[in-house]
């Protein structure tokens, strides 16, 4: 048995693992599906304060008071960032860290550092426009290539808010990349600005490296793909 913990990405909740959570724990696995603050079933707590440090604090925690080891810790598009801060505080937990189409940043980075200019644009629109300066309004699902009615209307109904602070927030790491690092590329999410980070996990003898042939949210349109990825990398290549 293998310990997952699954980070989601922008406006998105633990609810969005439910399929892929549903097939690992039917193998044997334990699973984590943290909410990070302000989103989700947590958007009541929705303020102009939470950053990314707030973010990675949450996945550090989960880690540190389930008393955590021998982690595969899995971040899904915005959750590539607080799961590499979480990774690097609590190293020692840690044995797999896995970017699912996510940023994976340097020390010093943000989010907006990793866009290209015309996403760092609409986004700054998007807060001045309809989020009151601070929040960003989802996105339509249909934009991140879910193409399954019910995977949109599921999406639509259940996506918040977020927070523009965690975005623009640059990212504070103590110690060298960790040992073990896998990136999965949604091959299928174009435009997309995870190409070149994919790119440079793809050519990096230091990276496992996989494709999934998919929009963006794989976990809710390929989960039988991804529970098989993580797997493989978490668990059987290990």
């Amino acid at each position: 048995m293998a310990t997952f913990v699954l980070v989601h990405g922008m406006g998105g909740g633990g609810w969005c693992w439910k399929r892929v959570s549903d097939r690992l724990r039917a193998r044997g696995h334990e699973v984590f599906t943290p909410t990070l603050t302000g989103l989700g079933e947590r958007s009541h707590l929705l303020s102009r304060d939470i950053d990314l440090d707030t973010h990675v604090i949450d996945v550090a925690n989960v880690l540190k008071w389930e008393r955590l080891t021998d982690v595969i810790l899995v971040g899904h598009s915005y959750g590539g960032m607080p799961v590499t801060g979480a990774a690097d505080r609590e190293r020692e937990r840690v044995a797999t860290l896995i970017y699912l189409d996510a940023f994976m940043p340097e020390n010093g980075q943000s989010v907006m550092d990793l866009q290209p200019p015309h996403r760092r644009d609409i986004y700054h629109e998007m807060a001045a426009e309809k989020g009151d300066g601070w929040r960003l309004v989802p996105l339509p699902s249909e934009f991140w290539k879910l193409t399954d009615p019910d995977d949109i209307a599921w999406n639509d109904a259940l996506k918040t808010d977020h927070p523009l602070a965690t975005l623009e927030q640059p990212i504070r790491l103590d110690n060298g990349p960790h040992p073990r690092r896998a990136y999965i590329w949604a091959s299928g999410f174009q435009p997309s600005p995870f190409v070149p980070l994919a790119e440079k996990a793809r050519n990096d003898p230091a990276w496992i490296y996989d494709e999934i042939d998919g929009g963006h949210l794989l976990m809710m349109s390929h989960p039988d793909e991804v529970t098989e990825k993580l797997v493989q990398i978490g668990v059987e290549a290990a």
